[in-house]
Parts: structure tokens; sequence; C-alpha cells
């Protein structure tokens, strides 16, 4: 396997991981786990970017270095909307929150919005990636 095909073969696994992801997250919404669909909507626009960054040869080993790329590379550089800074982090912060901390009931409508935030995530990074 060439560097590109193997590339293109990593790019092709976390953008697969990130539809599973929102697939998930739409599932638990409809078993009314909204605690879950947080963590679900955050893993599917985290796939999404690792996805985008592994087609340009740059992966990250924390969840903070690549929220900090898509802000500094594609938000600043005018590649995304200035909302996706809030929106990713937003989905980051719920799902620390769901996960480690807050026992807070989490509402139908806070769920559906995440999986609305990671959807559009998702789909902006989908138009962003060269085509396979």
């Amino acid at each position: 396997m060439t560097g590109n095909e193997a590339r293109s073969a990593t790019v092709a696994d976390d953008f697969a991981r990130a539809e599973e992801c929102l697939a998930e997250a739409r599932y638990a919404i409809q078993g009314g786990f909204y605690r879950l669909v947080r963590g679900r909507a955050y893993c599917a626009a985290f796939h999404a970017a690792t996805a985008f960054f592994a087609s340009i040869d740059k992966s990250f080993r924390k969840h903070s270095a690549l929220l900090a790329a898509i802000d500094t590379e594609l938000v600043r550089t005018g590649k995304l909307p200035p909302e996706f800074t809030s929106l990713i982090r937003g989905l980051y912060q719920s799902r620390l929150k769901g996960d480690y901390g807050d026992a807070s009931p989490v509402s139908k409508v806070d769920a559906a919005d995440a999986i609305a935030h990671a959807e559009k995530i998702v789909g902006a990074f989908r138009t962003m990636l060269p085509p396979s």
C-alpha cells in the first residue's frame, strides 16, 4: 500500500466512524438516552475533523490540540464559519460534563441540539474532504 493509499484508507475509516457516531446519537435520542447523545455527537464531530486533518497529513494526540487546530487553521482562515469554534467546543464541554461530572438531567431539546450541531460539523468536513 502506498502512502497515498494508506492516507485515503485512514481518512475513509475516520469519516465512517463519524457517520457511525452520528447514527448512534440518533438511535440514543430515540431511546431517551439524552446524556449519551451528547458524547456520541461530539465523537461524530471529532472523527470528522480527524478525517479532514488526516487528509492533509496532520494528526493530533489530544482533543485540545485538534480543537485549537480547527480554530486556528480553519475558522480564523475563513475555511469554516466562526460559529464552528463554539459549536465543536460546546459539544466537547457537553461530552465532558455528561461523561465525567454533571449529573443533572439532559433534556430532549438539548440532545437534539447536540445532534444538529454534530450534523452541521460533519457535513462541513464532508465537503472539505478530497474526492475518494
